[in-house]
């Protein structure tokens, strides 16, 4: 996936941002999916550059990182933006566990 197409799935996911997300110096963005899971995606200056959490909104509304699915067993960092717009799509369409 090139970087072009990255920001225009990305478009398409933003209907799936949660608002309100947490203050952190840098970015943050919070996607919640009709699946009940989603992912938080955080670049700042503490983190490991791009990286990417699944999160389970199944019994938190705010959502918990969890570790077990077959997306990934651990926050993901070092991520391009194609490759968490992958992601995010992976976690969109899959049930995760």
């Amino acid at each position: 996936m090139n970087k072009v197409k990255a920001v225009e799935l990305l478009h398409e996911l933003s209907m799936y941002k949660v608002m309100g997300t947490a203050d952190v110096p840098g970015l943050q963005s919070k996607y919640k999916f009709p699946n009940g899971f989603g992912a938080s995606l955080i670049y700042t200056p503490v983190s490991y550059d791009l990286e990417l959490a699944v999160l389970d909104f199944r019994d938190d509304p705010d959502g918990t990182i969890t570790y077990d699915t077959p997306i990934a067993n651990d926050v993901l960092g070092y991520l391009s933006w194609p490759k968490a717009v992958e992601y995010l799509i992976q976690i969109r369409i899959q049930s995760v566990k």
